[in-house]
């Protein structure tokens, strides 16, 4: 069920978005994960309507800026609970290096076309995935 899950997530990520219409409305504020060092790493819940599919799901659309003048490396690893259940725990492919530039960002879409890394499934309404994050944890293993 794991690994069926993971596949459809990934199928839904990976279509195209150039012929469809998404309609994203960010819900509530967004929360502070992490900020030392001069880095931030911020998580957005937003509700993704693909009016063309009729899909609406929720996603937690992750930010990581650098403010310092000289490039940054951070390796974060992805906890990912869904209803109650780690899926990515202790799981070597949830661990991440991202790489940015003095006073560079990064930033996830609903449909995580630009860095799929930083747009995290949460829900779909209606749908055919119907597993909920319960909770997300992005440890930060390494800062250099």
């Amino acid at each position: 069920m794991k690994i069926v899950f993971f596949i459809a997530v990934l199928l839904v990520l990976s279509f195209p978005t150039f012929s469809q219409k998404v309609i994203s409305k960010n819900i509530g504020t967004a929360e502070i994960l992490y900020q030392e060092n001069g880095v931030t790493i911020t998580s957005q819940l937003t509700e993704c309507n693909n009016t063309e599919r009729g899909e609406i799901m929720q996603f937690k659309l992750l930010a990581i800026s650098n403010s310092n003048n000289a490039a940054v490396a951070l390796k974060v690893r992805e906890d990912m609970f869904y209803d109650n259940k780690c899926y990515t725990c202790e799981n070597e492919e949830y661990t991440h290096t991202f790489n940015l530039e003095a006073n560079e960002s990064k930033s996830g879409t609903c449909f995580g076309e630009a860095n799929p890394l930083l747009a995290v499934f949460h829900s779909m309404k209606d749908g055919y995935i119907k597993e909920v994050l319960s909770d997300f944890k992005m440890n930060v293993v390494r800062l250099f």
